[in-house]
């Protein structure tokens, strides 16, 4: 089996190689997408400037500011279940290869210049302030509205005045003091990975981050039980819930991340047992990420077994007949994108070429290196709004209150737009949206706002999407990588990092180092030992790296 499918992924492979992608361009466009996604008052790019924010009587309910974070896709429910996920999956990616990850815009309206952070911490840093908020001693916070929402297609300022609530405006908040383990594991993880990465930015968020984290797998750990995905006065969402019956993936992520956070034995012990019994066999998503918590323990141990469990699940990819892993017809390029983010972890660890051929297929596909699929996606058709380097355009009437734009008469515009699409006028492009995908048989694609299986855009969706595509980036662009620590021979030091002035390279052996940028190149190389200092300022503000030619070891170096 295992060389049919290295016998299709290569003839694949060599069908599109002539088709060539902008996979940094595609990058940057996935991660602006979460700017999108904000709620309350955090200066979100499709919501007019000074205009003031959306659902800033969050939390009102319990006497809280519960205002922020991301919605969960074109509606305006926050979720503790996706929001988190959402987070953890994008911080996961910088983690493992963070040099990758450029700086392009500020916070604010995702608006360029640069502001020192990457730009994936800007946009995740929306959800953990959030998260962070719904913290209140022993008590979680884990979702706001339910399914009443949908009572309106309005855009999220207006949205936000409507009396959608049993006659009020003010939203319902949901909380918990026990169980809830799947919700408050992904915001354990989720939390405790931003603790780690932002600790150069900001060591005070950092503690924050790691206080809130441990928070949450606190209560999480009491009375474990799953939750159900929401609340809704229809009884929908709770249903979607029951769809994942486990949390031990989520708490085992919890328990990994602060181990690694705070080196502390028992949280290691926790996440030993919690993947002893993860599900080897099934798919990533949001009720399941088994596969990356074996992955981070075999990371964190060393332990052979937990790759093997991983390798298991990537051998047996094999995409559909139309080019990609269609495992579903609701959000199919969801779970392509998530497949892909795993078999990308395991080239990454061990070279595989087979699953960076799957991995790169997919990416590829949704990207518009495919044949005629639908009326609405001919070939050489792009998934993900805004980029068109095929020529084969992209969508443009996605399911998304937002990016309707529309302040009143919204249901009756929609019904218009539904019956004749390209009539009513988006406000917005929604660029960077990835759309939910073709459906049955892969033959099925709507680009149209009243379609929600093909044409939903949720902040899941680009989740892995964009992790997979920044590795991708990383490897089709040579960009130079970190990923091994151990130490391979000089061993050397470099401080103080971050610098805005003089850097000092203190090597105890006689090497040649050298200095790369974020795109690979050289820009300074000399003789070092003892001491050698350069003046940093000279250099633009971003990642470099470091590395001492002989032994391969290197530093990550961020310039301010």
């Amino acid at each position: 089996m295992k060389k049919s499918l290295t016998v299709l992924l290569s003839a694949a492979v060599s069908m599109v190689t002539a088709q060539s992608h902008d996979y940094a361009k595609a990058q940057h466009l996935s991660t602006y997408f979460l700017g999108a996604q904000r709620c309350g008052d955090t200066k979100s790019w499709i919501q007019p400037e000074n205009g003031g924010g959306c659902h800033t009587t969050d939390g009102q309910a319990v006497g809280k500011d519960l205002t922020g974070g991301w919605h969960d896709c074109g509606d305006y429910i926050k979720f503790h279940v996706t929001g988190p996920y959402t987070a953890f999956m994008n911080l996961y990616g910088y983690y493992r290869y963070p040099e990758v990850y450029p700086d392009n815009y500020s916070q604010d309206y995702s608006k360029a210049p640069g502001n020192g952070i990457p730009d994936i911490l800007d946009e995740v840093k929306i959800e953990t302030d959030y998260l962070i908020k719904c913290v209140n001693g022993s008590t979680i916070y884990w979702q706001i509205g339910d399914g009443r929402d949908h009572n309106s297609f309005n855009e999220p300022i207006s949205n936000s005045s409507e009396k959608l609530y049993g006659g009020s405006n003010i939203r319902p908040v949901f909380a918990a003091t026990e169980g809830r383990s799947n919700a408050f594991g992904s915001a354990a993880a989720a939390l405790a990975l931003m603790s780690i990465v932002y600790q150069p930015f900001d060591a005070a968020y950092a503690q924050q981050c790691l206080s809130a984290a441990q928070s949450y797998y606190t209560v999480g750990k009491i009375n474990a039980k799953k939750t159900a995905d929401a609340v809704s006065s229809d009884g929908f969402y709770a249903w979607l819930g029951q769809q994942y019956s486990q949390y031990n993936d989520e708490m085992g992520m919890g328990a990994a991340m602060l181990y690694k956070a705070t080196n502390t034995a028992s949280y290691l012990t926790d996440a030993t047992n919690y993947a002893s019994t993860a599900n080897q066999y099934g798919d990533i998503n949001y009720g399941s990420i088994d596969l990356l918590l074996l992955f981070e323990m075999y990371k964190i141990t060393g332990t052979s077994s937990y790759l093997t469990k991983v390798a298991n699940k990537v051998n047996g990819y094999t995409n559909a007949s139309c080019g990609y892993y269609h495992i579903t017809n609701w959000g199919s390029l969801r779970d392509a994108s998530n497949a892909a983010m795993l078999a990308l972890l395991y080239h990454m660890e061990t070279g595989n070429a087979a699953a960076y051929a799957f991995a790169k297929q997919n990416i590829d596909f949704i990207l518009g290196s495919h044949g005629y699929i639908s009326a609405d996606a001919p070939a050489n058709f792009s998934f993900l709004i805004g980029y068109n380097e095929l020529g084969g355009g992209y969508p443009q009437h996605p399911h998304h209150g937002p990016a309707f734009g529309k302040s009143s008469n919204a249901w009756t515009l929609y019904t218009n737009e539904g019956n004749n699409p390209g009539t009513v006028p988006f406000a917005y492009e929604l660029k960077g949206g990835l759309a939910g995908g073709p459906e049955a048989s892969c033959s099925n694609f709507f680009d149209e706002i009243d379609n929600y299986v093909s044409s939903e855009y949720c902040s899941y969706y680009n989740a892995a999407f964009t992790p997979a595509v920044a590795y991708i980036n990383k490897v089709e662009n040579n960009i130079v990588t970190n990923r091994e620590e151990k130490v391979l021979g000089n061993e050397f030091y470099v401080f103080p990092n971050p610098t805005s002035g003089a850097v000092t390279i203190n090597s105890n052996e006689l090497g040649w180092f050298e200095i790369l940028d974020a795109s690979g190149k050289i820009i300074w190389s000399a003789e070092v030992r003892g001491q050698k200092q350069l003046d940093a300022s000279t250099l633009a503000p971003g990642y470099y790296v470091i590395k001492e030619r002989a032994s391969g070891n290197s530093k990550k170096l961020l310039v301010q």
